[in-house]
């Protein structure tokens, strides 16, 4: 598949490059990423809590996946 121009990149658990794209987490509205070729493959915030999160014990937070697929 082609890359887009323009896109940050983010390493998997495996080693791999990924571009990837912003979406919000539905239960707290932070931001996480996900690979533009696998929309499972997820980097969630973690520790990082935006202004607007609502729920500080949200899973995106408590146990964020970092460059794995999304259970």
């Amino acid at each position: 598949m082609p890359k887009v121009l323009n896109l940050p990149e983010r390493q998997d658990s495996e080693g791999r490059w990924h571009q990837v794209l912003k979406d919000v987490c539905y239960w707290c509205g932070c931001h996480y990423l996900f690979a533009e070729d696998d929309h499972d493959l997820v980097w969630e915030p973690g520790a990082r809590h935006e202004a607007r999160c609502s729920d500080d014990e949200c899973e995106c937070h408590a146990a964020p996946s970092v460059g794995v697929r999304r259970d």
